[in-house]
């Protein structure tokens, strides 16, 4: 049993590359080779299906799934401790049919057996974020209809598994399925890629199956015996991408974990993988395989803007499956993403990530403004590398910074309830330019900031405030420009036009940042501007956000109307300093009421800015209202 005598080859090779073997050189200890009680009562009593690793005729491994004929909780048993027996349901196109119908052709052939009998599950509770992991070898097969099997499993490794990055789902039976294979190709050709529908599919997938294999050479069968994996990969939609630029490579970021690597091990060593992607609300499932290899350090930052480490999955075989899966997501529930999962990371070569910055521009800090205890603008100066064009920036848009050699990395935390966010810090933050620099590069730019309550990076830029003696609204600090960071990037599809502009902006509290860029920009322009714009503001700090407003205002061109309406629960600050501008401003009490959705124009383009759950309200509104979906952008919250 593999990982009862230590760590095998693979991991241990891995382990160094991620330079934690000496941190769990002994973890192999908490292995098992039976399943205590609570494991079986966990996989008998608590699953509708189980991830299970099978190989194919070329020693590929695939990721199953393996569910009861009517998609309920129960199709396992559990006789002992070392035992699983699965009654099962295998539609057209997953790979472990090939596997149960080969089964009797296998049994004189010795070889063939012993490695295709390999096998591994992952039981993973959706509902509670629990997983178990189980190893072994199939030891029976005996069909019992068309469709349905009894396989038996012998279990030789077992061990308890990180929740981190698993998406809540509450999931109900649908035993009416009707998989169809819409895409079957086992073996791609070298030039081949992957069907757009296909790539779509694994760009929205916010949760993959990855099952994996360590075949053992002489000099290691004895100690380090061949076995098969199995394990999840979890994180928020479109965390999994495909190189466009073959169309069949799909890269899976690394995210840090208990360092065991167990999955990544068996990559290092054997160089395949399978990938299984499920949709939990159409059934649909895509199983791929291929060469797979892990990248750590340069080679990983290569591919994934500021990631670095990450596995590749050349694709050599796939099949995709419509309706197939027998369970789904309740209608009516939502998906609980993960505190823990990272903001989604471009490839290099993808249009995300795309950028005039990337590479070529530092930033640093020159001064700042406190406008209150948590809230403050600062202003950075750009520094632009010999032969990189010029930093553009629209209005509206944000702007991505690296700080980690100002903080400096994390200290390693495997698990931190308290801020989840910092386990995978990279100490790279996006914040919507706030200042507004249209039709020109950018020299300096600014950007007005909330300090979040246990932030690494606004933490710091604040306490900057602190070390300079200043701690009182309305103060100017100078810095030194010994806070340099890189420019990652500039990013956002949510920006003002050039031509006329028929708006109407919607912001809740911090999220007017975008609103001021295009405030300024409108200004900026003078009497070539020409617009109708309605803002409406949600606030508890109605004063600050007027004093935000009122520069451009006060040098808006006649050519653009302009009215402003304040929602707060504040009391509503003095206007004297507005009074006589091309500008009407008009105060309520309380929060934006669905009324206002229902009266508000429907022929301007709708620009929403603001927390979640503000956000969403919003959209609602507006939807209900009558407004088309085509005229409502939605920026996220930075």
């Amino acid at each position: 049993m593999a990982a009862l005598q230590g760590w095998h080859p693979g991991e241990l090779a891995i382990q160094r590359k991620l330079g934690f073997a000496d941190a769990v050189k002994n973890s192999w200890t908490s292995m098992k080779n039976f399943m205590p009680e609570q494991h079986r009562i966990f996989h008998t009593s608590h699953l509708p299906f189980i991830p299970v690793t099978t190989l194919d005729r070329d020693g590929r491994p695939w990721a199953s799934v393996v569910a009861g004929p009517n998609g309920s909780i129960g199709f396992v048993q559990s006789p002992d401790d070392t035992t699983l027996s699965m009654y099962a349901r295998i539609w057209d196109g997953d790979p472990l049919l090939d596997t149960v119908k080969s089964w009797g052709s296998l049994k004189d052939e010795k070889d063939a057996i012993a490695k295709r009998s390999l096998t591994a599950g992952l039981g993973i509770e959706f509902s509670t974020r629990r997983r178990n992991k189980f190893a072994g070898r199939i030891q029976h097969v005996e069909p019992v209809t068309k469709s349905d099997y009894h396989i038996g499993m012998t279990v030789t490794e077992t061990t308890g598994n990180c929740p981190k990055y698993i998406n809540v789902r509450k999931f109900v039976p649908y035993p009416e399925t009707r998989p169809v294979v819409a895409y079957r190709k086992q073996h791609l050709l070298p030039d081949e890629g992957l069907p757009d529908e296909v790539v779509k599919f694994i760009l929205e997938a916010d949760t993959a199956f990855i099952a994996s294999v360590y075949y053992a050479d002489e000099e290691n069968a004895d100690k380090y015996p061949s076995h098969a994996g199995m394990n999840a990969r979890g994180g928020l939609p479109g965390f999994i991408r495909v190189r466009p630029s073959d169309g069949r490579t799909v890269v899976i970021p690394d995210y840090s974990g208990n360092r065991f690597a167990s999955s990544l091990g068996n990559i290092e060593s054997s160089g395949l993988a399978g990938l299984t992607i499920a949709s939990f609300t159409s059934g649909d499932i895509l199983y791929l395989t291929g060469i797979a290899e892990n990248h750590v350090g340069p080679s990983a930052l290569k591919m994934m803007t500021r990631h670095a480490s990450l596995t590749t999955l050349e694709v050599t075989g796939y099949t995709f499956v419509r309706d197939a899966l027998p369970v789904r997501q309740q209608p009516g529930t939502s998906v609980e993403r993960s505190p823990y999962s990272p903001k989604v990371k471009y490839l290099v070569e993808e249009a995300g990530a795309d950028s005039s910055a990337n590479g070529g521009h530092k930033a640093s800090l020159q001064e700042a403004l406190r406008l209150s205890a948590d809230l403050a603008v600062f202003k950075f100066k750009v520094t632009t590398r010999s032969g990189s064009p010029e930093l553009k920036v629209r209005p509206g848009q944000a702007i991505a910074l690296d700080f980690m050699d100002w903080i400096g990395p994390p200290r390693y935390q495997h698990m931190a309830d308290a801020a989840p966010e910092s386990i995978n810090d990279d100490r790279v933050r996006t914040w919507t330019v706030s200042s507004a620099h249209e039709s020109m590069g950018v020299t300096w730019f600014e950007l007005t900031m909330r300090k979040r309550p246990g932030g690494a990076v606004t933490g710091a830029l604040f306490n900057k405030f602190n070390s300079n003696a200043s701690t009182l609204p309305g103060q100017k600090v100078q810095f030194d420009g010994s806070i340099c960071v890189e420019v990652v990037g500039v990013i956002g599809d949510f920006f003002m036009s050039s031509e006329k502009v028929n708006a109407l902006w919607i912001a809740g509290g911090i999220g007017i940042t975008p609103f001021l860029s295009m405030l300024c920009a409108l200004e900026q322009r003078g009497p070539t501007a020409d617009g109708d714009v309605l803002m409406v503001l949600s606030t508890r700090e109605p004063d600050i956000m007027l004093h935000l407003i009122q520069p451009s205002l006060a040098k808006m061109s006649p050519t653009v109307k302009f009215s402003v309406e304040i929602f707060t629960r504040a009391p509503i600050p003095e206007i004297n300093a507005l009074r006589g501008l091309n500008v009407k401003i008009t105060f309520h009490r309380g929060r934006v009421g669905s009324g206002f959705w229902d009266r508000a124009p429907k022929d301007k383009d709708v620009f929403i800015c603001g927390p979640n759950e503000f956000g969403d309200s919003a959209v609602k509104g507006f939807l209900a209202a009558g407004v088309k979906p085509c005229q409502i952008h939605r920026e996220g919250f930075y």
